[in-house]
Formats: C-alpha cells, structure tokens, sequence
C-alpha cells in the first residue's frame, strides 16, 4: 500500500499511526497537496489529502473512510473503531467531536493564510476557537479506564491525541500545555508508542512552509 501525504498533516498522521498500530506495511509519499495539486487530485479528484493505494490499484481518500477500511481488514478483534454496538458509537462519539474540534481549528488557520492581513476577521478566529475550545473541554472530562473508551486503546485515542497535539502546535497561547490535563496524560502515552514515533514528520518535511500549513483530508 501507499500513503500519500505529509504526516503533518493531522487528517494523515491519523492514518500513518493506525496503519503502523495495526501492522499494515506501506510506503509513504509525503506530498503537500497545495504545492502539489496536480499531482494529488491523480489519487483524489477532489485534491485532499490523504489518500491510500491499495496493492490492487484501487484508492481510498478520507481520513474516516480509510480508517474504516483498515478496521474492517483486521477484524472486529483488532479493529481500532468496533465494528457492533454499544461499543461502536461510544468510541464513534469521541472521534466526531475530535474531528470537529480540528475543523473549527483549521478554519482558524485558513482565515489568516487565506486573507491578508487587512481582511482577517478576527471575531471568526475568535468564534472557531470558542468552539474547538469546547470540544477539548469535553474530551477532557472522558474519564478514562485507562482508556477514552474503556480498556483497551481505540481510535478515539490516537485521533484525540492527533487534535490535542495539533492545537498545542497551532495555537500555543490558548491550548498551553495543563489547559487540559487528561487530555496531556492521555497524549504522554500515546505519543510513547512505537507507531506515534514512527511518524513523527521527518526535519525536512517539518520545515517545508507553504501559504496553507496543514491540509484537511
């Protein structure tokens, strides 16, 4: 399989981390989609990363839609969101505000990239982070057994450690680290395991600086 995307990207690095915890061998192409546009809407007629070539040729694109694939693969055992219910949407309600959170923090990013400064509107700033900010609130106060969803880890795990991460490296000031404390216990042990390391953007891709920094799946 091929990965394609930066693992700065958090919609990618989702993907990277669940491809290495499940054992799935792949190769990685890091590619900026704004950069690289062409060239990504050869795997993604829409141009968003990331995208996953399968060995058959066949390619997926969206973060949700190829974790989906990849529990599926492994079977309910293994699979990082559960495949049956109750236990499915406990850990699918987590993911969705994750997500949303990361959304409303990436409408932040576009609205000063995208406009110069003169345009920027700030009470929209204001208003996207308000949410995201309620979002980690409530992620936050998952108790967690030892996990967000009980006793084993989940995609609720790594996708809420993606968020929390990206917002500390987005918006240092208003997610300082202690903002949200079982959120941080929650991020020292995920970021402990060898496919959070494994993925870690390499110092040449970390400092690859693009009018848009980060690229929605």
């Amino acid at each position: 399989m091929l990965l394609v995307g930066r693992y700065t990207s958090p919609f990618s690095r989702r993907v990277a981390v669940s491809l290495r915890y499940l054992g799935f061998e792949y190769e990685h192409k890091a590619i900026n989609a704004w950069s690289n546009l062409a060239e990504m809407r050869s795997y993604n007629p829409v141009g968003r990363v990331p995208a996953l070539v399968l060995d058959n040729g066949e390619v997926l694109f969206d973060s949700n839609a190829i974790l989906d694939y990849l529990d599926f693969m492994v079977g309910p055992e293994k699979a990082l969101t559960p495949l049956e219910e109750p236990a499915r949407h406990g850990v699918m309600r987590i993911i969705v505000c994750a997500m949303g959170a990361l959304e409303k923090m990436v409408h932040s990013v576009y609205e000063v990239t995208m406009h110069p400064e003169e345009k920027v509107h700030d009470p929209w700033i204001d208003h996207n982070l308000s949410q995201a900010e309620l979002g980690l609130d409530w992620l936050d106060q998952i108790g967690q057994t030892p996990w967000m969803a009980g006793e084993r880890l989940t995609q609720a795990d790594i996708t809420t450690t993606i968020v929390a991460q990206f917002a500390l490296a987005r918006f240092p000031e208003s997610f300082a680290p202690g903002t949200y404390p079982n959120l941080d216990s929650l991020s020292a042990r995920v970021m402990e395991l060898p496919a959070w390391q494994e993925t870690v953007p390499a110092p040449d891709e970390a400092k690859l600086k693009v009018s848009i920094p980060t690229e929605e799946d």
